[in-house]
C-alpha cells in the first residue's frame, strides 16, 4: 500500500454538551467504545490506510487530549493545535494555515469503516472540488402523506429518505484552501460551496457511528465491533 501523502486533521474541539454529564470530565474524543476512545478508532483507522501526519484540532479540555496522545501515539507524527473555544471553521482556517498538502478533514465524534483509499481515488477523477462523505437517513418513524380532507393518502413504515446526511470525511485539495477564509459559518461555507457546484458526495452505506448523546453513545457500544468484521 502506498503511504498517503495528506495531513488528516481530527476535529476534537466541542464541548460535546449533549452528552453531560460524561463530558464534564473528559472531551467526547476520549469517550471509550468497545474499551478505546473514538479517537483511537479513528486514528487506528487512518494509520492502517498508511497515513502518516495528524493534526489534532482541538480546543474544550484540551490537556486530556494532548496527555493522550502522548501516552498512546507517541511514535506517530502528530501535531495538536488548540484553538480554544471557538467555531469549526475557525478551527478549521487555524490548521490548515500549517498544512502544505492536501487534507483529509474528519469530525472527533464519528467512526465509519468507510474506504479511505476509495475516497482518495475518487478526489484524483474530481480535483477541483471539495468531496464531502455521505450516508443515507432512515426516518425512525412511520410518515404519511395526507390531503386537504386530512385523508391519508400515503403510508410508509420507516422510510429511507431521498436526501443524505454528511458524516464527514471530506476531502480538501490544498487549491480550495483559501475558501475557509471567505465565509463565518462552516455550514455556510457548505452550501455555498453545493451552489457553486464545487462540493461532491462520496457515498458511503457501511457502517456509521456518531456519537452525540447518551442513547448514540450506548449504540455505539452495541454497533463498534462491526467496524471490524
Amino acid at each position: 500500500m502506498t503511504k498517503s501523502k495528506e495531513t488528516v486533521v481530527i476535529l476534537c474541539g466541542g464541548k460535546g454538551l449533549r452528552l453531560r454529564p460524561i463530558t464534564n470530565d473528559i472531551p467526547k474524543p476520549l469517550i471509550e467504545i468497545d474499551d478505546k476512545p473514538i479517537l483511537e478508532h479513528i486514528i487506528n483507522q487512518f494509520l492502517s490506510f498508511e497515513f502518516e501526519k495528524f493534526i489534532i484540532a482541538t480546543g474544550y479540555k484540551s490537556k486530556k487530549i494532548e496527555d493522550f496522545m502522548k501516552k498512546k501515539f507517541k511514535d506517530v507524527d502528530y501535531t495538536v493545535i488548540n484553538s480554544g473555544d471557538v467555531n469549526i471553521l475557525e478551527r478549521i482556517r487555524h490548521c490548515i494555515s500549517k498544512i502544505q498538502t492536501n487534507c483529509i478533514l474528519c469530525y472527533g465524534d464519528t467512526l465509519t469503516d468507510l474506504n479511505i483509499n476509495k475516497l482518495r481515488e475518487t478526489h484524483k477523477k474530481n480535483k477541483n472540488v471539495m468531496l464531502v462523505s455521505s450516508y443515507p437517513i432512515r426516518i425512525p418513524f412511520g410518515v404519511m402523506d395526507i390531503n386537504s380532507s386530512n385523508i391519508v393518502t400515503k403510508f410508509e413504515e420507516k422510510p429511507l429518505l431521498t436526501q443524505v446526511m454528511n458524516i464527514g470525511f471530506f476531502y480538501v485539495p490544498k487549491i480550495m484552501f483559501d475558501v475557509f477564509s471567505k465565509y463565518k459559518k462552516f455550514e455556510i461555507l457548505l452550501a455555498n460551496l453545493a451552489k457553486q457546484k464545487k462540493l461532491k458526495s462520496f457515498k458511503h452505506t457501511g457502517v456509521h457511528i456518531t456519537v452525540n448523546t447518551v442513547a448514540e453513545l450506548e449504540d455505539a457500544q452495541e454497533n463498534a465491533k462491526k467496524l471490524y468484521k
